[in-house]
């Protein structure tokens, strides 16, 4: 699954123009996996431009370009907070901490991620 980065916007709904240090206009990005959080807008999980670090978007400002699923994806609906969330990523994600585990430089979830990474960019080149 591939987005193409349209707009730069900002969480707040600004358009950034092309001024962004995470983001390049008219850069296809791999769409590594999806949030939809009830009442709240859809966010992407795509590698940025600073060091390939992940980042959640909101969809605004990006266009689908391939919407293929990965064979690896699962879709799961979970509570949190009081709020209903599905998210669709790699089975070896769908843990709790996985996200915040990338944040704090976690080695296993590191080791995941670029296992799961190698494997959409693989299935992705096949299309």
């Amino acid at each position: 699954m591939k987005v193409l980065c349209r707009k730069i916007i900002s969480p707040n709904g600004k358009d950034l123009g092309d001024n962004s240090p995470w983001l390049k206009l008219g850069k296809e990005y791999l769409v590594l996996a999806i949030v939809l959080a009830e009442n709240s807008s859809m966010q992407i999980y795509i590698q940025t431009e600073d060091n390939h670090e992940p980042h959640f978007f909101g969809l605004s400002g990006f266009e689908f370009i391939n919407q293929n699923i990965p064979s690896l994806w699962i879709t799961k609906i979970i509570e949190v907070n009081g709020r209903k969330v599905m998210t669709m990523l790699p089975a070896s994600w769908n843990y709790e901490s996985f996200f915040e585990d990338m944040e704090n430089q976690d080695l296993k979830a590191i080791e995941l991620f670029n296992k799961e990474v190698e494997q959409m960019y693989r299935e992705e080149v096949l299309l």
